[in-house]
């Protein structure tokens, strides 16, 4: 049985001195669920919420992306899941913005007939491992999204929701600060004495002025942050922390990101296909954006935006819900998600004491936000974490060095 999580809000008496690396939803949520148990929390980035929480769709969509031979990430996602609706509803009470869940379910659908297979496969994957599933027909696919290109051969629907991951990042970032937290725009490197983290070393980005800190405990670039707790969120930039005895095994996998402007009410349904072995998603907001992504490129810390990628991405979407033909092209982004090779994120204690890794989150940073939140204040605590997260251990990184 999972250890129950603290009481939301609760006082925690006697609290420590933390500072996360890192101002992405994994850190912000880290951060906030420590401030408001009474930990004095500092947040270190300089560009806050701006990396791959930036282009991210937010789909909860652990059974959407369930890949076979990876169960132990399913069934972390599935957990992550059933913790939304909480987290949602705690940051709407801390910050008064409605932090809503929607749209409130997914659509999987197969073009052509080998799509149409390998979504048979998909579905009874997801049946053998207790999902629920509900197939639909051509015609029931296009009653329930009329906008569905007429190809449509088959679908899956499946309950699974999307939150816009920009308006809980800023909704987090707010509420660290009421906390008695603060967010400094300083990049860090943990101070680590003695085989422990001690704090964070501090110096600034190019171009950002130390006097833009908000929030209370700000200081001067080039100061040592004391904390009895380095909290490591930093994503894919992970890799690059020194104070560890072996490289953190995250690298970056590029994703490129459209943002479209449509007619309210287009879809109901966040929309998946695969088009030419392309695979394509289409998420709607409440008022009118649609966000459609996304590439994965192996191809290093590079954030341009591709003309191919544009096209494919439009051309793919277009393919499955006609209407966005006539949509307004609002944004295109590229940002860079942090992958593990086993695909699990790193979550927990390392081998250097008061060290605390929180990265690695690949696509379902998002996701595993809540999740990642509980165990790290568990970890900070003392406490055991959730059980869920037994799998995305960070001491794995020890047992593989000496094996």
């Amino acid at each position: 049985m999972s250890p129950a999580p603290a009481p939301s809000g609760a006082r925690q008496s006697g609290g420590r001195r933390v500072a996360v690396i890192g101002g992405g939803i994994i850190g912000l949520a880290c951060a906030w669920r420590l401030a408001e148990r009474g930990h004095t929390v500092t947040v270190f980035d300089p560009d806050v919420a701006g990396g791959a929480t930036h282009a991210a769709a937010g789909m909860l969509a652990p059974a959407s992306e369930a890949v076979f031979g990876q169960d132990d990430l399913l069934l972390t996602g599935l957990a992550a899941v059933r913790e939304w609706p909480r987290f949602a509803a705690d940051l709407t009470l801390a910050e008064g913005e409605l932090i809503e869940l929607r749209p409130h379910a997914t659509l999987l659908v197969a073009l052509d007939a080998d799509d149409e297979v390998a979504l048979v496969r998909h579905a009874r994957h997801l049946e053998r491992r207790s999902c629920q599933v509900e197939k639909l027909t051509s015609r029931s696919a296009r009653r329930l999204e009329p906008a569905l290109s007429p190809r449509v051969r088959a679908a899956v629907r499946l309950d699974e929701p999307a939150v816009d991951p920009r308006v809980v990042a800023r909704a987090l970032a707010r509420s660290v600060v009421a906390s008695g937290g603060a967010v400094l725009p300083l990049e860090v490197e943990p101070d680590v004495r003695d085989g422990r983290a001690s704090g964070v070393r501090a110096r600034p980005a190019p171009g950002v002025h130390a006097g833009t800190a908000r929030g209370a405990g700000a200081a001067d670039a080039g100061d040592t942050h004391e904390a009895d707790v380095v909290v490591v969120a930093a994503g894919w930039a992970s890799a690059l922390v020194a104070a560890l005895p072996h490289k953190v095994p995250v690298r970056p996998l590029k994703g490129q990101v459209l943002r479209l402007g449509a007619p309210p009410g287009v879809l109901a349904h966040t929309v998946r296909a695969t088009v030419r072995g392309r695979e394509v998603y289409v998420v709607p907001r409440p008022g009118g954006e649609v966000v459609v992504g996304a590439t994965s490129e192996d191809v290093g810390a590079d954030t341009s935006v591709t003309a191919g990628a544009v096209h494919d991405l439009l051309h793919d979407a277009i393919e499955v819900v006609p209407e966005l033909a006539e949509a307004t092209l609002l944004e295109t982004t590229a940002r860079l998600r942090p992958a593990t090779p086993d695909n699990l994120p790193l979550v927990g204690p390392t081998c250097v004491e008061g060290l605390v890794l929180a990265s690695g989150h690949g696509r379902d940073g998002v996701l595993l936000a809540p999740l990642t939140a509980d165990a790290v204040l568990a970890h900070v605590e003392g406490r055991l974490p959730p059980r869920s997260t037994d799998p995305l251990a960070a001491r794995r990184l020890c047992h593989k060095e000496h094996a």
